[in-house]
């Protein structure tokens, strides 16, 4: 009798339960990998978003401290400018060939999400007068950029893209601060004491559609023309 139970098989209920715990071995190991491909590709699309980020706002912030007075009494930015957009003349000469600031826009656009320069190069000797062509040569800095937003005091706001600060008048004698606030659009006295500008936008990983992923990139510029050892530290084009 022992010898006929030695040849006997794996029964139904054994099948089963093998199977079922089979299952969800399986079910647990591509659950595990799904995640892990999630969060490695959430990683990825952050760190995409951060270093595009990153060299956009070095391209922007090197631009604006590059800004000069065009002359004696014409300052650096044009009147005009507004939390979206700035017109400036900028000079990235080495000095050894001095030539004409270029007039350079930066502008950011919530339809196409992208950050743009536009560059008209200027045209005449050194000091000057110079002039400026109407057509200037356009670039793309930024794609798939969006607006920051903070929530103040429970209500979620958007973030300028571009905020400018003047050194404080207030006081006797006033607070050596780029902290007062010059609100957009500038006229032209607003735009001759500009001193501070801070820039801030959302970096989107390539190809995204919405905010998933997104990182917030913010940095700031003093322009250099500004004497902060002076009385009145404003911007002086001299």
């Amino acid at each position: 009798m022992s010898r006929f139970r030695a040849q006997d098989g794996i029964s139904l209920a054994e099948v089963l339960i093998a199977a079922t715990i089979g299952f969800i071995v399986i079910a647990g190991t591509f659950g595990l990998l799904e995640s892990t491909f999630r969060i490695s590709g959430g990683v990825m699309a952050k760190t995409d978003a951060m270093q595009r980020g990153r060299l956009a706002m070095d391209r922007v912030t090197q631009q604006l401290r590059s800004q000069v007075c065009l002359n004696l009494t014409t300052p650096a930015i044009v009147a005009g400018a507004t939390a979206d957009s700035v017109t400036f003349y900028a000079d990235f000469g080495s000095g050894e060939l001095p030539k004409p600031p270029s007039r350079r826009t930066l502008t950011f656009s919530t339809t196409t999400g992208h950050i743009t320069e536009a560059v008209v190069e200027g045209v005449g000797v050194a000091p000057g007068p110079y002039t400026y062509d109407t057509t200037p040569t356009r670039s793309v800095v930024f794609e798939n950029v969006a607006r920051q937003t903070k929530v103040v005091a429970g209500v979620t706001q958007p973030v300028p893209f571009l905020s400018y600060f003047a050194y404080e008048t207030s006081g006797t004698p006033p607070v050596l601060r780029t902290t007062q606030v010059l609100t957009p659009p500038l006229n032209a006295a607003q735009a001759a004491r500009v001193a501070r500008i801070d820039i801030a936008f959302a970096a989107r990983p390539t190809g995204a559609r919405n905010g998933k992923d997104s990182t917030d990139i913010e940095d700031q510029i003093t322009v250099r023309h500004a004497d902060p050892n002076l009385t009145v530290p404003d911007p002086m084009c001299v």
